[in-house]
């Protein structure tokens, strides 16, 4: 059976994307099934995303959705249930959905800032991209900033900006994503953002996803695994 909190990171997920598609002027759809965009996403985004694990429901509302544009999709199969190998897909990466009931206050190591001007927002997305790698297409917008349920932050020691990520808070938890630290910083970061999400969102809990190196150093930080997520790319 679906857990509730499982559940609750599939429709955070998909309320981040339509924020930072919104905050472009182009938000996307929700159907019971899916959420979407029809002109295309910011890169690293999907442009659908399942909300059900529904195999044959699911697969004809995506096909359906794909067959209005030519061009290349990118789903995230939130369950990890569908074979969209049918559909002219193959299969990008696999990773896990985690969770954490009771993010815990903490004493902080790094000195943490709210980003709150424009010129915040130009110097977070600046050291997010030496983490992630730049992008001549803007992601992140000022908009983003004035919503009070998402939070973009940085971790500061001695002064300098080590890491940081973004809190977003929808459907009962917050949402943790774009993690990015220097160095050997990961989990010092990775604490760093649960200690803020349990002091600006208490008693709510906190939700995600990863792979590789970082869903290990999640788990070390006290996530739990909820479930496995694919992502599925058709080029044309």
């Amino acid at each position: 059976m679906t857990s509730f909190l499982l559940r609750s990171a599939v429709r955070n997920n998909a309320f981040w994307c339509d924020a930072v598609c919104k905050a472009q002027g182009t938000p996307g759809e929700f159907t019971s099934t899916l959420w979407f965009h029809r002109q295309g996403t910011p890169p690293f985004y999907p442009d659908i995303i399942t909300l059900t694990e529904t195999d044959g429901e699911t697969s004809e509302a995506i096909a359906a959705v794909i067959n209005t544009e030519k061009r290349n999709w990118a789903v995230k199969d939130s369950y990890a249930a569908l074979d969209l190998a049918p559909l002219g897909f193959t299969m990008l990466f696999e990773a896990e959905w985690i969770g954490m009931w009771k993010p815990v206050p903490a004493p902080f190591s790094l000195t943490w800032q709210r980003m709150k001007s424009a010129a915040d927002l130009a110097r977070w997305v600046a050291e997010w991209a030496k983490a992630n790698g730049s992008t001549t297409q803007t992601i992140f917008t000022q908009p983003l900033l004035n919503d009070p349920e998402i939070t973009f932050l940085l971790g500061f020691e001695h002064g300098r900006p080590v890491g940081g990520g973004i809190l977003n808070h929808h459907a009962g938890v917050v949402g943790h994503s774009n993690v990015f630290a220097e160095g050997q910083h990961g989990e010092t970061i990775r604490r760093g953002l649960v200690a803020r999400a349990a002091e600006l969102y208490p008693g709510e809990p906190l939700v995600g996803y990863e792979r590789g190196g970082d869903l290990d150093e999640a788990l070390r930080a006290g996530f739990e695994f909820l479930g496995p997520l694919r992502v599925w790319l058709r080029e044309v």
